[in-house]
């Protein structure tokens, strides 16, 4: 079975009482993001381009223009960081529109760790020529994330929680990276020693997934 991907903001979603697709807008989640994008939660039910026309309104002349109304989506996660009954959307995930249409999502928009990287990461310094190029072959930074104990994402942590930094790359064991994990608001600490200016520098890569702690602590004053 494969991995179940996460949409993100911008994700192609599909109609099938709809003549064509159409992209979703994430409102309802601004904290956190996969590689630079907000994450969809099923909650998030606008479609401003919308379907085109709608099969199931037919009339003499036509269809008559789909009018997207979007049901709170299903298949998600049991849970997130975001409070409430929000929940985060898988690529499985589907709705039912009130007219009567069912929404599934067609492209996701969540970079596959199995194949090409096209996408530049803003917050990562890569140190090696050719990186990030889309070449299979070409040493890679595909993510890197911080998350609970329990594997979830987070965006926000209190003072001295111990998170947990994950890296996937491809290609890159033995290399080394800097990863910018800037925050405005705390310092983590690595290995015992506080991350200047929270960059992880000349890490070296030893795997292509890897997950170590950090402990956040209250920021250096300067």
């Amino acid at each position: 079975m494969s991995k179940r991907l996460y949409v993100l903001d911008g994700a192609i979603l599909e109609c099938n009482q709809g003549f064509t697709p159409a992209k979703l807008l994430v409102t309802q989640n601004r904290k956190v993001k996969i590689q630079g994008k907000l994450q969809a939660t099923n909650m998030d039910l606008q479609v401003p381009q919308t379907f085109g026309q709608c099969k199931l309104k037919p009339t003499s002349g036509g269809y008559l223009p789909c009018v997207p109304a979007l049901q709170p989506w299903t298949k998600t996660t049991e849970k997130t960081t975001l409070g409430g009954s929000k929940k985060f959307l898988y690529d499985d995930s589907e709705c039912m529109c009130s007219t009567g249409g069912k929404v599934t999502v067609t492209q996701h928009t969540q970079i596959n760790t199995a194949g090409s990287v096209q996408e530049q990461f803003k917050d990562i310094a890569m140190l090696i020529p050719g990186a990030m190029m889309g070449d299979d072959k070409a040493p890679k930074v595909i993510d890197y994330f911080i998350t609970d104990k329990e594997g979830v994402r987070i965006e926000e942590a209190q003072l001295e929680d111990i998170v947990y930094l994950n890296i996937i790359t491809e290609n890159l064991v033995g290399q080394s990276i800097t990863v910018n994990l800037e925050h405005p608001k705390v310092d983590y600490i690595f290995n015992g020693e506080r991350l200047k200016n929270v960059v992880l520098k000349d890490y070296q890569v030893k795997a292509d997934n890897e997950k170590f702690n950090l402990k956040v602590t209250e920021q250096e004053k300067e």
